[in-house]
């Protein structure tokens, strides 16, 4: 049999009875071994990764950063480990997942178990030297939380909506234990995507959302009756937007940390005056005439 020629013929061989050829060259021979073998470097690294672990963590009110996830801690040698990655109904034997459960973290599960893990539908509570804490109703898959499901917890605020592989993931309603509500999408326990958030005092946003922020583009609508449209940076009014009071008056220009700064109007007030010019931290001045945006007279100085 002859070899496909680049200008110069290469001899080839079969292996076997299968007819398959494999080239003759040395160079062509250590480049296909190569190959093979960081395939299954590969491989051996996907293998090792971790399993997602369901986390218990509230959602922190919004402006606050998220905690850390945590990660698991290898055991002192010679020592036994003093956490576990699962945890098991002492009654059924069937457990669930979580990464580095302490030995007083215990949990009863009412529902169906495979391979020794909830899976299906049931009731699953949680507790921790024998006080309930978290308690989540509804959908288990390997011993995480999986698909529709209802979870209070132990400070009594509450997520209903979508879970994968443990986490909130997919659209859900936050209800903080203020009474302030969160409907939007979430990733990997974040909101992440457009929704919308209410203050127990009437107001809302509906916008952006980014790691747990209201970052990029969005629309607060005040109980009086006004309103903020424009940009958003970590919960922030900052870049360009317009504000608008209930008494008429009108900002339009640019923000930073809630306040007029950079250039911007405002007009519609009492007396009719127009502002338009550089602001610096909410507070302008032009001669004998001032005013300020997201910031006090006493503030700017002004009184």
């Amino acid at each position: 049999m002859t070899a496909r020629t680049t200008g110069k013929a290469e001899r080839s061989k079969t292996v076997g009875t299968t007819g398959r050829t494999m080239p003759a060259s040395g160079a062509r021979l250590r480049h296909f071994m190569s190959r093979r073998f960081f395939a299954f470097l590969f491989l051996a690294a996907v293998a090792a990764l971790p399993v997602a672990a369901q986390t218990s963590r509230p959602v922190p009110e919004l402006g606050t950063a998220p905690a850390p996830r945590q990660l698991p801690v290898a055991p002192t040698p010679g020592q036994p480990p003093a956490a576990s990655d699962e945890v098991k109904d002492p009654k059924t034997g069937c457990g669930v997942v979580m990464m580095n459960a302490e030995p007083n973290i215990g949990i009863s599960w009412s529902g169906g178990c495979e391979y020794d893990l909830a899976q299906g539908k049931g009731v699953l509570q949680w507790t921790k030297n024998g006080v309930p804490t978290d308690r989540y109703e509804g959908e288990m898959k390997d011993g995480l939380y999986e698909g529709q499901g209802k979870l209070t917890y132990a400070n009594k605020a509450r997520y209903e909506g979508e879970f994968k592989a443990g986490e909130r993931d997919g659209k859900g309603t936050y209800v903080f234990p203020s009474g302030a509500k969160l409907i939007t999408e979430f990733r990997e326990g974040r909101p992440q995507g457009h929704g919308m958030y209410v203050w127990t005092n009437g107001n809302r946003y509906i916008g952006d959302f980014r790691d747990n922020q209201r970052t990029g583009r969005g629309t607060i609508l005040f109980a009086d009756g006004g309103r903020y449209e424009g940009e958003f940076v970590n919960g922030k009014m900052q870049g360009r937007g317009v504000r608008v009071w209930a008494n008429g008056a009108r900002y339009e220009g640019e923000w930073s940390d809630d306040k007029a700064n950079g250039w911007g109007t405002k007009s519609g007030g009492p007396g009719g005056q127009i502002f338009t010019g550089n602001w610096t931290n909410g507070c302008f001045r032009e001669n004998n005439r001032w005013a300020t945006v997201g910031a006090t007279a006493q503030a700017c100085g002004f009184q």
